[in-house]
């Protein structure tokens, strides 16, 4: 049977993975076998859980292009325990160190670790259909995705990095081709599809740069054999959250695709069956016919591959009840009061506030000054991003109607598609989304999350790095939005 790998963005647990993005739905239909592994979580600091992948250079800054992050979004409580002390300056490296992919989580040499040694293990164990095992993820995940595919590209028949990227220096492109889907919200600013540096700080590379090359890769189409102009590639989900696709031109290595859809750091339509079909329906199409096993091709001798040991496999109880314990919310750090920050545009708001687009809805945001400063990028007089509450700058009086994990997290975030080249940094109120999310729709954050906001407000994913969070946002009750 066919193989897809889905690789969780940072923070998120397997099973909450499994629920927002939609593939395992699909796989007792198609007849493939679905696969959520859990990233590394070796993190003592607050905020957690902290799983993550090691790959694209999110441990390597400074890189080629330099520190992959600017000075504000320095943070030191994203040094995993397996990098030891984190030694850059400023603190940009911001997942794990273990191995998942190659030791230093970019380049080609020695690949191993974690996920190579997952896909031999599952060979070794099951009925595997080694010409069509695929991989998949969001965010992080997509990152690692990205990373999977050079990596493994004599193995895998195609990928799907959903929101992901290279770190700014680091893009790479495989040496032989491998079928591509990348999808983004057009409204994404924490791993942005179009311009470079994101909300909280960090510097990407572009998605047609990734896929056109530049100066340190010469780009996925041309590892793929593609020539000739681009046309709309089409899928059963056209239209749906203003889905466009094109294809990157004709390759004979395999279509190279883009999407594009109205929404921001989130799954395709908040996740869910749109998402996993327009995933699966993609990497079914492909096969790697010369992958014989264990990463091996054709002409080569064919062994066993680094098996992986003292395996656990959760199931959805034991991992809920782990999850609970990992979580370390702190109550009551915010001031309930009348009339408040973080209030609903339509009620009006403060004189420090802007009504800012947050998810699929607005929120009154405090405008947050810039700092006198000759530096090339603004600077803001907020501490940016975060996974737990902290001194940052922000506002911490909301309308409340009882207690609340909610916190304020100050971010580049506008109603521009560069917030942080333009200067304009907002805080927002950060609420506990993987909670309650087991049984709501897709990847939507439940009812239990919705009470940590404002009266009036629900807690929605798509603006945050930690994938696991949400913020509170407001709906657009009228035709007119003033921004």
């Amino acid at each position: 049977m066919p193989l897809i790998l889905q690789h969780p963005g940072w923070g998120m647990t397997a099973s909450t993975e499994e629920r927002g993005a939609g593939i395992q739905a699909f796989a007792e239909a198609e007849g493939f076998i679905s696969v959520t592994p859990q990233g590394m979580g070796d993190n003592q600091n607050s905020g957690g859980p902290w799983y993550s992948w090691n790959a694209v250079g999110t441990t390597q800054s400074p890189g080629p292009a330099g520190p992959t992050c600017t000075s504000a979004a320095n943070y030191p409580s994203y040094c995993y325990d397996s990098c030891q002390k984190c030694k850059d300056k400023p603190q940009c490296d911001w997942t794990t160190c273990d191995e998942t992919v190659t030791p230093t989580g970019t380049g080609r040499a020695n690949v191993g670790g974690f996920i190579p040694g997952l896909y031999d293990t599952l060979e070794s164990q099951l009925c595997i259909d080694t010409t069509r095992e695929y991989a998949a993820g969001e965010s992080n995940g997509g990152m690692m995705t990205y990373q999977l595919g050079v990596d493994l590209a004599s193995r895998l028949a195609a990928i799907a990095p959903q929101f992901g990227s290279f770190h700014k220096g680091f893009a790479m492109a495989p040496l032989v081709g491998v079928p591509v889907i990348d999808t983004h919200g057009n409204k994404d600013t924490t791993v942005p599809g179009g311009v470079s540096l994101s909300g909280d700080g960090y510097y990407y590379t572009t998605t047609d740069e990734i896929f056109n090359g530049g100066k340190y890769s010469s780009g996925w189409k041309k590892a793929n054999g593609c020539s000739g102009s681009s046309s709309t590639y089409k899928t059963k989900y056209d239209g749906i959250k203003n889905l466009k696709c094109v294809l990157e031109g004709s390759c004979t290595g395999g279509d190279v695709v883009k999407c594009i859809y109205d929404g921001g750091h989130n799954w395709f339509n908040n996740g869910g069956s749109d998402n996993g079909g327009l995933v699966t329906d993609f990497l079914l199409k492909w096969k790697k016919s010369s992958h014989i096993g264990g990463g091996r091709s054709k002409g080569e001798e064919l062994g066993a591959g680094p098996l992986l040991s003292n395996i656990t496999v959760l199931d959805h109880v034991e991992e809920d009840a782990l999850v609970a314990a990992d979580l370390n919310w702190q109550e009551d750090h915010i001031e309930a009061v009348g009339k408040a920050h973080y209030g609903d545009p339509a009620n009006g708001c403060l004189d420090d506030e802007d009504v800012v687009l947050v998810g699929t809805g607005r929120s009154c945001s405090h405008k947050v000054a810039l700092a006198h400063s000759d530096a090339a990028l603004p600077s803001p007089k907020c501490s940016l991003g975060g996974v737990a509450a902290h001194a940052n700058g922000c506002p911490v009086d909301a309308s409340y109607s009882g207690h609340t994990a909610s916190w304020p997290i100050c971010m580049a975030k506008s109603n521009l598609t560069d917030p942080y080249s333009n200067g304009d940094f907002h805080c927002l109120l950060v609420c506990p989304c993987e909670l309650g999310a087991k049984g709501a729709p897709g990847g939507a954050c439940g009812h239990e999350s919705h009470a940590h906001c404002p009266v009036g407000a629900k807690c929605e994913r798509g603006e945050l790095r930690k994938r696991d969070q949400g913020v509170c946002t407001y709906a657009i009750k009228d035709s007119a939005i003033v921004v």
